[in-house]
């Protein structure tokens, strides 16, 4: 998954973040990029080992995804035109939950959930989560959970309000205002580089499991 020169050429990057730059080194970037996707995809076998979802679709062609270089410009109007790190998802279905890596200088971190779901997804979330919020507490209060996890469900996007059908006075109406359920952990250049890295990138998948088999009753509940 990590090959030697990626914190080296992300570094460069860095300091050299245009396409006239990376034009002639893309050859060695595809190395880079090559490496990640292979681990990448060995990482989505062994996560297989414990989340059925993922082993069912695991032969569909978005099964395990690996993200270009290029920033989308569609969305962004940063100057800078290149990512400088590698990334991908390993997800369990069209719609999740999923398992993202991102590897570079300073910038490496894991997460997984469900980010910003469809609408009938959202509303099929709010209503396991009203059904059996004190089980989600009880996954986002584990102590190794916490351990790996300490911030819970990112804030990423949520109502002011309760959502329709919802009182503002339900107990979980913190989670209810959500619109998206993801957490992250967050990893060093030293940690990434260290000889256990590999297993304890596939341990905090692990314990990230018990959050993404909690989403994963809502997926049913869409699915019928």
């Amino acid at each position: 998954m990590i090959h030697p020169d990626l914190f080296p050429f992300f570094r460069k990057l860095s300091k050299n973040n245009s396409k006239a730059w990376f034009n002639p080194q893309k050859a060695h970037y595809k190395e880079i990029h090559a490496v990640f996707a292979e681990g990448l995809d060995e990482l989505a076998v062994e996560i297989a080992e414990f989340d059925d979802r993922v082993e069912r679709f695991l032969d569909e062609p978005k099964a395990v995804k690996v993200f270009r270089i290029y920033k989308d410009s569609r969305f962004q109007k940063s100057p800078i035109p290149l990512k400088t790190n590698v990334s991908g998802t390993v997800s369990s279905g069209p719609e999740g939950p999923f398992y993202y890596v991102q590897l570079g200088p300073g910038e490496s971190f894991v997460g997984g959930g469900i980010y910003m779901p469809s609408g009938p997804l959202l509303a099929a979330i709010r209503e396991e989560v009203a059904e059996s919020y004190e089980e989600l507490d009880e996954i986002l209060a584990e102590a190794e959970f916490q351990a790996m996890f300490p911030l819970g469900l990112k804030t990423v996007a949520e109502l002011k309000t309760a959502p329709r059908g919802f009182s503002i006075d339900h107990p979980a109406i913190e989670h209810l205002r959500k619109k998206s359920f993801t957490v992250n952990r967050e990893f060093s250049d030293e940690e990434v580089l260290s000889d256990g890295f590999q297993a304890e990138l596939l341990h905090t998948f692990e314990v990230m499991y018990r959050l993404n088999r909690y989403l994963q009753r809502a997926i049913v509940r869409v699915e019928g």
